[in-house]
């Protein structure tokens, strides 16, 4: 996280910080990704929240977020859909937007690039054939996702009791990723995005 914290950020010492997370599947055409609905899927394996408005009677403040991909590695495949290079274009600028409900206000609206870690995103070229005498090698992208860090909010807000939080990402060409049945046929597993919350608990 980043040494400058706002001072509207300040917490008591007796606050518990816990990180909670919600992951949804990146779809072809599916232009906006809603996290943390009321209803967890309580897929323990990729979550651990399990209900909005977060459980137990605490107030709590939301320092920061982060978003990052399941995926470690995006390898080109034109004959199954898969560009890469589209792919994390897409991602990083799309749109996010964080409020609570019963306020008027939106308390953030960013790109993505802020609180994900495309900046330690590289791409190489790898051979997708045998290199020999008689055969040119087939050379593909190949990007390489960094892992996320926690990225505090410059202006942290607080969540009253009971009250709900809505995170939405908003993709500007969704039609870039590709569809279940291409990562499937490319063997490369599908791609999901995770985001999460740093929250200040307090009794």
């Amino acid at each position: 996280m980043s040494d400058k914290i706002s001072k509207k950020a300040l917490v008591p010492a007796t606050a518990r910080i816990k990180t909670y997370f919600d992951t949804r599947k990146v779809q072809q055409n599916q232009s906006v990704l809603n996290f943390f609905p009321a209803n967890a899927d309580r897929k323990l394996t990729r979550d651990n929240y399990v209900s909005n408005p977060f459980p137990g009677a605490m107030k709590r403040r939301i320092l920061g977020l982060s978003f990052e991909l399941t995926k470690q590695f995006i390898e080109d495949d034109p004959a199954n859909g898969i560009d890469a290079r589209a792919i994390v274009n897409g991602l990083k600028d799309a749109a996010i937007l964080l409020q609570a409900d019963n306020d008027n206000k939106e308390f953030l609206r960013a790109p993505m690039s802020e609180f994900s870690n495309f900046a330690g995103t590289g791409i190489q070229f790898t051979s997708a054939t045998n290199n020999t005498v008689d055969a040119v090698a087939e050379y593909r992208r190949l990007v390489t996702m960094k892992s996320a860090s926690e990225y505090r909010l410059a202006d942290p807000f607080d969540l009253a009791i009971n009250q709900t939080v809505s995170l939405a990402v908003h993709f500007d060409d969704a039609s870039v990723f590709p569809t279940t049945e291409n990562w499937n046929q490319s063997g490369q597993g599908e791609l999901w995005l995770r985001a999460s919350l740093v929250v200040a608990e307090v009794e």
